[in-house]
């Protein structure tokens, strides 16, 4: 019998002479090797972003961990500390220590809003301006309104930067202290073994260009006493969650401070550490957490200079 190749593939003659389309042995194979492509191309596509997610994280981190202090200052009649451990998803923490003159020490704790490689990029550019207008600026409002000034054209609608900053005199031993939208300062007594919650709020930096910003930020003088410790802190001390889904809680935290106060700056740090490492458990850690503490020293004695070193990333 003579091949006919007018009959189409895939098809069979019946009587009238009409052709039947037949379902394609060969289609369903098509489609699994379709599919298959596919889901090669998606993977593959995913294994790009997420080196690039991870090229930028890492970007982002040494950025962020460029920008730390590397030794806390050392000053006669008080006692320095600071702990700061980052998250793996590089949030926007940073402090810092500024030498505005002979007298007054400025201190910093910062939390950027944005994460990854905008983050860092608001983070420098906040430190920076705090630098040059801190270190020349012993009203800690006055910076802050100055800084904000500066900040909130150049950085996209909607990140902002809460701050604590608090201006030392270490000769009259008196605290200014301002805030930008920032957790509370915890003042521990010892006179009464009390803690107290500064917390003069104003906006966070990045919300209001000006007129807002400067009507409600608040400078509040505080005199030191000898034995006194004051803490500052961002945001992941007091959220660190655990498996349940519990935070920490700021209660806790004014507790542990003043469990704490007698302690060496040093010691005290890596005691709230560690009781914020076995809250959190297996728990991952999402945010920053950022402290710095300062005790009051009797006149002329000091503790040596303590290098920071981050802890390890969890």
């Amino acid at each position: 019998m003579a091949l006919d190749h007018r009959r189409p593939f895939d098809s069979r003659i019946i009587s009238t002479g009409r052709f039947i389309p037949q379902p394609s042995r060969f289609r369903p194979m098509r489609t699994r090797m379709g599919l298959l492509s596919h889901k090669k191309q998606a993977d593959a596509l995913d294994e790009v972003e997420q080196k690039m997610h991870d090229h930028e994280m890492a970007i982002a981190r040494e950025i962020q961990e460029n920008l730390l202090p590397k030794q806390l200052p050392k000053i006669e009649g008080y006692d320095l500390g600071a702990y700061y451990r980052p998250s793996l998803d590089v949030g926007g923490d940073y402090y810092d220590f500024l030498q505005i003159d002979s007298e007054n020490l400025g201190i910093v704790v910062a939390d950027v809003s944005g994460k990854g490689i905008p983050g860092a990029i608001v983070m420098t550019m906040a430190r920076s301006l705090l630098r040059m207008e801190g270190m020349r600026n012993p009203s800690a409002a006055d910076t802050l309104m100055k800084v904000n000034r500066y900040l909130t054209p150049d950085i996209k609608r909607g990140m902002f930067v809460t701050v604590m900053y608090v201006v030392l005199n270490t000769v009259k031993r008196t605290l200014l202290v301002t805030s930008a939208g920032h957790n509370p300062m915890v003042l521990w007594r010892k006179a009464t073994n009390t803690c107290h919650l500064v917390n003069p709020n104003g906006l966070a930096l990045g919300i209001d260009r000006g007129p807002l910003f400067d009507k409600t930020i608040k400078e509040q003088k505080i005199q030191l006493h000898q034995g006194d410790r004051f803490v500052l802190y961002t945001d992941g001390v007091v959220e660190s969650m655990n498996n349940k889904q519990e935070q920490l809680g700021s209660h806790r935290m004014y507790l542990l401070v003043k469990q704490y106060a007698e302690k060496g700056s040093n010691e005290f740090s890596n005691l709230i550490a560690t009781v914020l490492e076995n809250h959190k458990g297996e728990a991952p850690q999402h945010d920053d957490i950022t402290m710095v503490t300062v005790r009051i020293l009797p006149p002329g004695m000091s503790t040596p200079s303590t290098p920071v070193v981050p802890s390890v990333r969890v």
